[in-house]
């Protein structure tokens, strides 16, 4: 559609009103905060009214995206409610009429929603049925709109239905959509309020109290779509879940970067955000002692992405030590050592002592001692139990004692009860002593040093090889006074097992981004620190990149880390980043290796050039051309572009030797946290994602990838980051991963 839309006047007159409103609204708030006040209460009323303002000003010239006509079925004569949707919801002070509803509201559903006839939305109140008459959306740009589309936002693509090309024949593709995903990129993550699709809204807006999980293949939106539930989930929940109690996890701080502007975009600006090993290391550290570090991860990426065939014997060691440090085996394992503990290193011993002045002797069986450690406080951490049975026992004692001075009719004087009290509490002191007080890091650094005490504790399905491998090699870095990145998940395990969960710290909803590279037992462990488990939980199985410490299926959540609880999963099959033509090429690559669950993109129909292989005769003819390239797509108005190798080294080589040929790029790495605009080099592994207009792999050759299913993940990530343009770049044969492209890439 244009603005020669038959009702552009009829929309442009209304936009101008709604504009004329939000300024009053904005001139109204001035006028309120613009006097200094010692009053706390007002201090915080302006607090609140400041923040509103900057959302009013920020949506002032597009004030909304969207609009929906419904009509309720129980008064279907006399009322339609027509709303228009936006950012952020605008209210008329002086008589509270409500000029444009925010799109997290219950009603703003509709417009995401499936049919237009037997439509509903969810309320507090219970659910509202009616028909939608209309569903229309908006481009607006500084105040004037640009672009009208009914029907905007067409329900699930039934893609069962025929081949690709014909979609687009019979409209099954949102011109809005289309347009939008059109757009070149810069270096940050938008917002989608505006085109988000049917099955992304049924996520966004699920139930808050259960772990959630969402398999999204690459470019389905699965991050953007967990950012926008946070931000609905605070606008619905807010009488009980705080945004500054939200969590996202992500995969690395340069990601972090990348989705900085999402949120407060999304009107949340205070939620936290960290990666789990910054996250994990402050809670880890205090148990440390004193002089030990943390390891470097970059070791490891360095290992497995770096390495070569030289030290394959050291990656398959370090790989059965952090596969197993990160698995549901290794919790058991330390569930076995308290239970360990509990069964063979407390004595449980009769308690008896003398009450002098009768010379009474009073006791309280082994076995009653037992029974309230095993099971009466069995729901305790350790530590907490200690204390507790602690209390009972003096409670216990002071009962005996006092039925026995009531029976024989003595009285204490306040000096004989604090003396009483007092040789009460050396009595237990002495009892106690005899039971284990368990140090988070000494029995940790115990269990994974001692081969023959981990063989007892692990379960009998891990092989001596992997319990062999763990103690050598962690008996190496603990050697070095280091831990690794994969202890923190165990150690905090632990922590709770011996000390419970810091109820402080508790988050009301976590997000956890590219979910299949952390363990199972890192997400676990998130998990228990969210409130009623709720945590969504989004990935994607074919880009589990770190093999040898990641997930290898959902199945480990499902039915290991919740098993027993109903866990909701979705999957997102639609890809909207990338061309068909560049999907195509990416699913091939994953076809050629055996991958479990895997789940190939289904692209958006948005056709583009094909992708580019382009072989060089040698390393200068090679950088030349790459130039080339990058200097052509600027020319043709794409703003990110990246430069992608498998590993760091390859990319300092090709960043030294670009210099001379293009100015102003970026070299990143895992110590960057800063994300730039223009031309970027980066290893494969840390363009997970994220996404740019255009994407020049380099050296995609049978040496750097090979046929194996790590590589076969790690060359469709870098493939499937590009929404307009790839360029694969190769001075030797290609890899067999490329093999049988011919027909849908150009070869040059």
């Amino acid at each position: 559609m244009t603005i020669r839309h038959s009702a552009y006047e009829a929309e442009q007159e209304r936009l101008d009103q709604t504009m004329q409103v939000i300024e009053k609204e904005i001139a109204q708030i001035k006028e309120d905060i613009k006097a200094p006040t010692d009053d706390h209460v007002k201090q915080i009323v302006n607090a609140a009214k400041a923040k509103e303002l900057s959302h009013l000003e920020r949506s002032r010239l597009k004030p909304y995206f969207g609009r929906v006509d419904f009509v309720n079925e129980e008064d279907y004569e006399s009322h339609l409610d027509r709303v228009y949707i936006g950012k952020r919801g605008v209210v008329r002070s002086d008589n509270f009429e409500s000029v444009v509803v925010d799109w997290r509201a219950p009603i703003a559903s509709l417009y995401y929603s499936g049919e237009s006839q037997d439509a509903y939305y969810r309320t507090p109140q219970g659910i509202v049925r009616g028909e939608v008459k209309l569903k229309r959306n908006f481009a607006i740009e500084n105040g004037k709109i640009t672009g009208i589309y009914d029907g905007a936002l067409k329900e699930t693509i039934n893609r069962e239905m025929a081949a690709p090309d014909e979609f687009l024949d019979e409209g099954y593709i949102d011109e809005f959509l289309a347009a939008s995903l059109d757009q070149t990129n810069d270096s940050r993550l938008k917002d989608i309020v505006a085109t988000i699709q049917s099955e992304q809204n049924d996520i966004i807006r699920a139930e808050k109290n259960v772990p959630l999980i969402v398999q999204g293949v690459a470019g389905s939106g699965k991050t953007t779509i967990a950012l926008h539930r946070l931000s609905y989930l605070i606008y619905n929940y807010q009488d009980s879940m705080a945004s500054k109690r939200f969590m996202v996890f992500a995969p690395n701080r340069l990601f972090l970067t990348y989705i900085s502007e999402v949120l407060p975009e999304l009107g949340v600006e205070d939620v936290q955000q960290s990666t789990f090993l910054d996250w994990g290391a402050r809670l880890v550290k205090p148990h440390l002692p004193k002089g030990w570090r943390i390891l470097d991860p970059n070791k490891a990426l360095q290992l497995f992405f770096e390495g070569d065939e030289t030290n394959g014997r050291e990656r398959e060691r370090a790989a059965h030590r952090m596969s197993f440090k990160g698995s549901l085996a290794c919790k058991m394992t330390l569930d076995n050592y308290l239970r360990d503990v509990l069964d063979r290193q407390i004595p449980y011993k009769k308690l008896s002592f003398i009450y002098n002045k009768t010379q009474h002797v009073f006791a309280i069986e082994g076995t009653e001692i037992k029974q309230l450690f095993l099971q009466q406080y069995a729901h305790l951490p350790y530590h907490e139990r200690l204390v507790t049975v602690r209390k009972h026992l003096k409670q216990q004692m002071n009962k005996l004692v006092y039925a026995h001075l009531r029976e024989r009719r003595i009285d204490l004087d306040k000096p004989a009860l604090a003396k009483f009290e007092k040789k009460i509490e050396q009595i237990l002191e002495q009892y106690l002593a005899a039971w284990p007080a368990l140090d988070v890091f000494s029995a940790y650094q115990t269990i994974f040093s001692d081969e023959q005490m981990l063989r007892k504790l692990a379960p009998s399905h891990v092989s001596d090889t992997i319990i062999s491998a763990v103690c050598a090699t962690s008996g190496e870095i603990f050697a070095a006074e280091r831990i690794e990145s994969e202890d923190i998940a165990p150690l905090l395990y632990l922590r709770y097992l011996i000390y419970g969960i810091d109820q402080a710290g508790m988050f009301d909803h976590a997000v956890v981004d590219e979910a299949q590279d952390l363990s199972a037992l890192e997400i676990m462990i998130i998990s228990m620190q969210t409130k009623l488990q709720s945590v969504t939980i989004v990935g994607d199985i074919a880009q589990g990149i770190h093999s040898y410490r990641g997930l290898l299926g959902w199945a480990e959540l499902s039915d290991g880390v919740f098993a027993g609880k109903s866990v909701p999963f979705f999957k997102l099959e639609q890809s909207y980043r990338s061309t068909v033509e560049i999907m195509n090429c990416a699913n091939r690559v994953l076809e050629k290796v055996e991958i479990p669950e895997l789940f190939l993109a289904k692209p958006v129909l948005r056709h583009g050039e094909k992708p580019l292989l382009l072989q060089s005769k040698d390393a200068d003819e090679q950088i030349a051309e790459i130039a080339s390239q990058v200097k052509g797509l600027q020319a043709e108005g794409f703003v990110s572009i990246s430069i992608v190798a498998k590993s760091m080294a390859q990319c300092k080589v090709i960043h030294k030797k670009l210099k001379s040929h293009l100015a102003g790029m970026y070299l990143l790495g895992t110590k960057d946290t800063e994300f730039p605009d223009g031309v970027t080099i980066m290893p494969a592994y840390l363009t997970k994602g994220l996404q740019f207009d255009a994407v020049i792999l380099v050296d995609v050759d049978e040496h750097h990838y090979q046929a194996s299913e790590a590589d076969a993940k790690l060359l469709y990530v870098a493939m499937t980051r590009p929404v307009h343009r790839l360029i694969i770049s190769c001075r030797a044969a290609f890899s067999p991963l490329l093999s049988g492209m011919e027909d849908a890439a150009d070869l040059r």
